[in-house]
């Protein structure tokens, strides 16, 4: 069932502290049915724990929100039922259920206790007929799906609930290019049956393409707002970080040495007899479709995947495959896609995060003395530009960001000799990424091989001096970085062959 009458949900005034800390300081804007409200700022400004306002999950310390001129309910539970629904960057799906059960999670019709199946079927497929899900096969494993489908299923599951108020937060953080496109259309869909709309991305470009406000925090404060046609890509930058921005990836010119890892004919899952090289003092790029085989190659070097046969070597030693910790002993350092469930933990201590694996700068005769590893924190979040309150506080209180910048930190400090970054600013704002990359950088002028992938093919030529295109798990092209050609090598990864445009 569509919407049939337009919300209007306000913030005035409103603050969140904690402790000691503020994190939202008198923040006041509105968002009116049938229009799209682009929030932006850096990582750490503000906008995570404003979702978990609206959301119901905490409270504000000061001001009010109001939903069609009420207080808005002080239950996530109550807030949904309300009609404001989120949609967060990490998927809350469950894979071993069904495309049914999944969007009708929490919100099965039941009469004394026994499911109305038909019922459930018949809103469940109304709600996945309006994000163009409406196709497939209500019984299919939710797993099965692509992740854009499930990112579709999950605003499917709040459109059921007859949501008035959808906040989307990071919603293409991890899909291809041509998914993209499906979910912004859909968003754009909503906006035209009066849905109210808070759009939530690091993605600019997606913000001036269907947005109609702008809403930009900076350390916890409403810094600007107004008609997106008020703001170009410059004017929101400097709005973001107080200053401007040269470049969100800054290319630096190196002298490239001698080759550091080869990788020859290595199999594994996902990953097809494939040959590849890095140089010292080299950024190479994995560019390809989802499910191109980028993650899996680089995983297999890594360690982090079997493998069946091929060989990997470092300054011409052999590395037994298999293994992270040969791996490591050998020179190769991983950051992985997904930060929160490989690269961190995240009930430890942002100081125990950056020294996991190099006990020995921090400790002596195998002690750990824990005034050196706060010291050396600080020293890292200081250099890296992590915001946090304390070196002991949580690396899971971090915002995705600057927890990003502590995986980038833990592997820089070590020195590899061959760094493997696996979509390292997925879900970062534009000012993070610089700085990201200006560390990658720093660790190539300083010898290392790097070894770089991300679902966004342009940053990716914008930072590699040579790329390896990839399609279904097989490297099929190697271009250097003076051959870089955007719409020949896109032509590439979707299968197609350089001289005729068929992949044979």
């Amino acid at each position: 069932m569509k919407s049939n009458s337009r919300a209007r949900l306000s913030l005035e005034g409103v603050s969140k502290t904690f402790g000691t800390n503020t994190v939202l300081k008198d923040v006041g804007f509105a968002l009116e049915g049938g229009t799209i409200t682009g929030l932006v700022g850096e990582n750490g400004a503000g906008k995570s724990t404003l979702i978990r306002t609206l959301a119901g999950a905490i409270e504000p310390t000061a001001g009010q929100i109001l939903l069609d001129d009420q207080p808005l309910p002080r239950s996530a539970k109550a807030v949904i039922e309300a009609g404001i629904s989120v949609i967060y960057q990490e998927l809350t799906d469950i894979p071993d259920m069904s495309l049914l059960e999944n969007v009708l999670l929490g919100n099965v019709d039941a009469r004394g206790g026994v499911k109305r199946q038909s019922e459930n079927r018949r809103r469940a497929s109304a709600g996945l007929e309006r994000v163009g899900l409406g196709r497939i096969d209500l019984g299919t494993p939710i797993r099965e799906l692509t992740m854009a489908q499930r990112q579709l299923a999950e605003i499917a599951r709040c459109l059921i609930r007859n949501a008035r108020v959808l906040i989307l937060d990071e919603p293409t953080s991890s899909l291809p290019e041509a998914d993209v496109e499906t979910l912004l259309q859909v968003v754009t869909d909503l906006r035209a049956e009066g849905i109210a709309i808070l759009y939530v991305t690091h993605h600019l470009d997606e913000l001036f393409r269907i947005s109609d406000t702008l809403v930009v925090l900076r350390d916890g404060e409403k810094v600007a707002e107004g008609p997106t046609t008020q703001f170009d890509e410059h004017s929101l930058v400097r709005a973001m970080l107080a200053k401007d921005l040269e470049q969100a990836y800054p290319y630096r010119e190196r002298s490239i040495g001698e080759v550091v890892l080869r990788v020859d004919e290595l199999t594994a899952p996902g990953s097809k007899g494939n040959s590849v090289t890095a140089r010292a003092r080299e950024v190479v790029g994995l560019v390809g479709l989802a499910g191109a085989g980028r993650t899996e190659l680089m995983r297999a070097i890594a360690g982090a995947n079997s493998v069946s046969s091929g060989s990997v070597t470092v300054d011409g030693r052999s590395v037994a495959t298999g293994s992270l910790a040969r791996a490591r002993q050998a020179g190769i350092l991983y950051a992985p896609e997904d930060r929160k469930r490989d690269g961190l933990v995240l009930g430890g201590s942002i100081e125990s995060n950056l020294i996991y694996g190099a006990y020995r700068t921090v400790s002596r005769w195998g002690i750990l003395s824990f005034r050196a590893m706060a010291r050396q924190a600080m020293d890292i979040a200081h250099r890296y530009q992590v915001r946090m309150h304390s070196p002991s506080q949580p690396v899971g209180d971090l915002s995705g960001g600057n927890q990003q910048k502590v995986v980038v930190a833990r592997i820089s400090e070590r020195e590899p000799r061959v760094a493997l970054f696996d979509d390292p600013t997925r879900g970062v704002d534009v000012g993070a990424k610089a700085g990201i990359y200006d560390r990658i950088f720093d660790l190539a002028e300083h010898g290392s091989a790097v070894m770089v992938c991300s679902s966004d093919t342009d940053e990716v030529l914008a930072v590699s001096d040579r790329v390896y295109v990839l399609v279904s798990g097989s490297v099929v092209a190697e271009i250097p970085r003076d051959q870089f050609d955007r719409e020949h090598i896109l032509h590439l990864s979707a299968g197609g062959n350089k001289s005729n445009g068929t992949f044979s």
